[in-house]
């Protein structure tokens, strides 16, 4: 309709230019009449042009950054001819593919010739998740307004926004070492947890770094110092990512930050596992430091969150009948005192 309308204006525009010139004989409106019958052909040939050689950019924070946390993203467009366009339209999807939430909008800007044009999107997430920014077209219009062209783009940045949860060491730390106490117990009934070591004879293949050199010079027999694998001296935990609302998806998210992070701060080592959407099955990762940490908690916001029925704790289950006590985080209703309570309904309880 804008169009049309345009068109129309433009119509009007060159009958008076015919009108003056015919009634004054006017040399000059004969010029112009020239110009204004050529300027359209002028007018669609730059939008073309510009067309075959518009290139976007889009650019986010490379580094992880956190709920609340004020980012930039900037939409680049580089016109390298000498065609200016004052009407570009960039058709921009923004979404969060963790909760599978997104909105369209247009962005309307003049476009320079022989140069960048550069808009800068202040973002701040009120959710953690996986951040996407995509432009699947931009509509170039010629300078008056008659003819327009698409060109399609599909460039996208993307930036993980990771949650933020309380300081909670002190129940953690205590959930821990309780936690991998009865698990070992479930695997080896009367081990006494709180040895570190426990002291045996000899045998052929022991390390002799393991060997307890000052009571084996008092007795006849070498002496071997038994150590409890690291390995065997981890908790099991089991992140369950659903979330009927997003508030409760968050407080997952947050209260398994807050665990997770207690744990790596006080150098005790897990291994955590969650249900996959993307994948349709159980995936597990061991962390031992911060880095870690991180990696596991990008891994699992480039997933997505499900709805109605807990699928993470009865898989765990099924395929580690024997794994012990284990730290379960999802919705609360666990008849235990061993827990960690959030918000939302969700709880960090030991199973």
């Amino acid at each position: 309709m804008l169009r049309i309308r345009n068109i129309l204006r433009y119509a009007v525009a060159i009958a008076l230019n015919i009108f003056v010139m015919v009634v004054f004989h006017s040399y000059v409106n004969l010029v112009l009449l020239a110009g204004l019958l050529l300027f359209p052909l002028y007018s669609i040939y730059g939008v073309h042009k510009v067309k075959s050689h518009l290139s976007v950019t889009l650019q986010a924070p490379t580094e992880d950054m956190h709920k609340g946390e004020e980012f930039l993203v900037r939409i680049v467009l580089e016109n390298p001819t000498w065609f200016p366009l004052v009407n570009v339209t960039a058709y921009v999807k923004v979404g969060n593919s963790f909760y599978g939430v997104q909105g369209e909008h247009e962005l309307n800007m003049p476009l320079r010739a022989h140069g960048k044009t550069e808009t800068v999107y202040p973002v701040v997430m009120e959710e953690s998740g996986h951040f996407m920014l995509q432009v699947s077209s931009i509509q170039c219009v010629d300078l008056l307004g008659i003819y327009a062209v698409m060109v399609p783009v599909g460039q996208r940045a993307e930036c993980i926004v990771l949650p933020e949860g309380e300081a909670r060491e002190q129940e953690a730390g205590n959930l821990y070492q309780k936690g991998v106490s009865e698990a070992m117990e479930s695997k080896e009934k009367g081990y006494d947890f709180s040895e570190v070591s426990g002291i045996r004879e000899y045998v052929p293949g022991d390390k002799l770094q393991n060997i307890h050199w000052k009571l084996s010079s008092k007795k006849d027999d070498l002496m071997v110092k038994e150590r409890v694998s690291v390995s065997a001296m981890q908790l099991h935990v089991v992140v369950e990512l659903v979330g009927d609302e997003i508030a409760q998806a968050e407080s997952v998210l947050e209260l398994s930050d807050s665990v997770t992070k207690a744990f790596v701060r006080q150098n005790l080592p897990f291994t955590v596992h969650y249900y996959s959407v993307t994948r349709a099955a159980m995936q597990q990762m061991y962390i031992g430091n911060e880095i870690e940490r991180k990696q596991w908690l990008e891994m699992l916001l480039y997933d997505t969150c499900y709805k109605g029925e807990c699928r993470a704790r009865e898989l765990f289950q099924k395929e580690y009948p024997s794994a012990g006590a284990f730290l379960y985080v999802g919705p609360d209703g666990m008849d235990t005192e061993d827990k960690i309570i959030g918000e939302q309904g969700i709880a960090a309880a030991l199973i």
